[in-house]
C-alpha cells in the first residue's frame, strides 16, 4: 500500500542557519581527523570529473531532461538476510522478515536491454545496489558478462553470503567494484546485527574472491582489477566493532573498510544514531591509524557528524543519480519505492525501454516534483547527498566552473564513473 511523507517536525529545516552552524563548529573543532585514506572519494563527490554533465546543469538548474550519469539498480525484490539497519526492510520488501509473498526477479531481457539503453544514452556506471540481495537472481551473471562485452562500468553490493565460488571469475572480471556489508566483527555480533549465523559464510568467500583474484591476476577491460572491500554501516549494535572489524579488514587484505551512517527514514523508523556518533571520533580515528599500503579504512566523517541533517534546500541530486527497483519501477532516488508512488514514479523497464522512459514527459514531471520537495520528507544521509552538497556549494560562487577546473588539477580518484 502506498504511504504518504512524514517526518519529523523538530528536524531543524534542510539548509537552515543551525544545520549549517552545527556544520561550521564541527569542521573548526577538528572532527576529520585526516583526509589522505579516501582514495575512492567517498567523503566528497567525483561529479566535478564529469565537467560536461555539470557545466550543463549550471546553466539550466531547471532542466529535468539531463540523462543521469550513474543508476543504483536491483535486480531482486527480496532478500535472505534482514540487517536490522536495512531500508528495504522498512520499504516492504520480501523474503527474510519481509512481507509475505515471492521474491521478484527481473529478467534477463529486461536487464541487458537496460544496460545497452543506458550505456547507448550515455549513463556512465550502474550499482547493482537495490532494496534485495542481486546474487540471489540467477540473471545476474549473465548480465555481468553482457556488461563486460559492452564496456559498461558495473558494480555490485552484497551481503556476501550466497555467492558460490564457481561465480567468482564472472564477478571479477566484470564488476568494478564488489563491496560486501558486514557490520560486525564476530559470528555473535553478526547474528545481532544481520539476523542469521552467517559470519563464517561471509569470511570465507571474502578470502575465496581475493586469493582468486590475486592468484590468478583477474582483471577488468580497463586493466584494472575489481576493488573488493567492506562497507559497516554503523548503528546502536555495534559501535564496539568499529576497531576490531577495522583489524579484520586489515589481516583478510581487504582493499578497503568504509565506515559510515545509518541511513533512516524520516519518522525515525530505525532509531538510526545521530549524536552518538560524535563521541566515536577516537574510534574512528584509531580504526583509520590501522590502514596499511594495501588496506584503507576510510571514515565517512561528513555524514557520521552531520546529525543527519541537510546543509541544502534543494535536491538537484537526482538528475544525476536515479534508481530502479528489482521490479523494473524507476524513480528519482530509492527512498520512493514504497511511497508516494503516484507523484514519483518514472515508469518501468519491464514494460518501457529505459532510453524511451528517460525522454517522456512523466520521467520529467517526476524530477521537477522532487525540486518542490521539504528535505525532511527524505532519508537522512541519502544516496545523493555528496553531489547535493557539492552543488549547493557550487551555486554560491560567481565562476563555479572555474572552481571546478581547481578540483581537476589534482589526481582523479578511482572509480571516476561512480559518482
Amino acid at each position: 500500500m502506498d504511504k504518504t511523507i512524514k517526518f519529523y517536525s523538530k528536524r531543524p529545516a534542510s539548509g537552515s542557519e543551525d544545520v549549517i552552524k552545527h556544520n561550521k563548529e564541527l569542521a573548526n573543532s577538528g572532527w576529520r581527523t585526516t583526509q589522505d585514506q579516501d582514495q575512492f572519494l567517498m567523503n566528497e563527490t567525483k561529479l566535478p570529473w564529469h565537467k560536461d554533465r555539470l557545466l550543463a546543469w549550471t546553466k539550466d538548474k531547471n532542466n529535468a531532461s539531463l540523462v543521469p550519469l550513474h543508476i543504483d539498480m536491483g535486480i531482486a525484490t527480496g532478500c535472505n538476510l534482514a540487517c536490522h539497519f536495512c531500508y528495504g526492510v522498512v520499504q516492504a520488501r520480501t523474503g527474510f522478515q519481509g512481507t509475505q509473498g515471492a521474491m521478484e526477479f527481473m529478467p534477463l531481457d529486461t536487464i541487458i536491454n537496460t544496460f545497452r539503453d543506458a550505456k547507448e544514452i550515455g549513463v556512465k556506471s550502474i550499482a547493482l545496489i537495490g532494496e534485495g540481495e542481486n546474487t540471489l537472481n540467477p540473471n545476474l551473471y549473465p548480465a555481468l558478462n553482457y556488461a563486460k562485452s559492452i564496456d559498461l562500468d558495473v558494480s555490485l553490493a552484497t551481503h556476501g553470503a550466497s555467492i558460490r565460488n564457481t561465480h567468482y571469475q564472472t564477478l571479477l572480471d566484470s564488476l568494478s567494484w564488489l563491496r560486501i556489508n558486514i557490520s560486525a566483527a564476530t559470528p555473535e555480533s553478526y547474528k545481532n546485527v544481520h539476523q542469521r549465523p552467517w559470519f563464517d559464510k561471509v569470511i570465507n568467500n571474502t578470502v575465496g574472491l581475493l586469493n582468486y583474484r590475486d592468484k590468478n591476476d583477474i582483471r577488468l577491460n580497463n586493466g584494472e582489477k575489481c576493488t573488493i572491500g567492506y562497507q559497516m554501516v554503523l548503528t546502536h549494535r555495534n559501535f564496539a566493532d568499529i576497531i576490531s572489524l577495522s583489524a579484520l579488514a586489515v589481516e583478510l587484505g581487504l582493499d578497503y573498510l568504509v565506515i559510515k551512517a545509518c541511513s533512516d527514514t524520516p519518522e525515525g523508523s530505525l532509531d538510526a544514531p545521530s549524536h552518538e556518533y560524535l563521541e566515536l571520533k577516537e574510534e574512528f580515528s584509531i580504526a583509520e591509524s590501522l590502514s596499511t599500503e594495501r588496506t584503507k579504512i576510510i571514515v565517512r566523517w561528513e555524514k557520521l557528524g552531520n546529525l543527519g541533517n541537510k546543509s541544502y534546500k534543494t535536491c538537484y541530486g537526482t538528475r544525476f543519480i536515479i534508481a530502479i527497483s528489482g521490479n523494473g519501477n524507476v524513480f528519482p532516488c530509492g527512498h520512493w519505492f514504497n511511497i508516494e508512488k503516484d507523484r514519483f514514479l518514472m515508469g518501468n523497464v519491464n514494460m518501457t525501454s529505459f532510453k524511451d522512459l528517460v525522454k517522456s514527459q512523466t520521467y520529467i514531471n517526476s524530477q521537477q516534483e522532487i525540486l518542490r520537495l521539504d528535505l525532511r520528507s527524505c532519508e537522512s544521509n541519502c544516496r545523493q547527498h555528496q553531489v547535493n552538497s557539492f552543488l549547493d556549494q557550487i551555486n554560491q560562487i560567481d565562476n563555479p566552473m572555474e572552481f571546478v577546473d581547481k578540483l581537476l588539477e589534482s589526481s582523479p580518484p578511482k572509480h571516476l564513473n561512480f559518482i
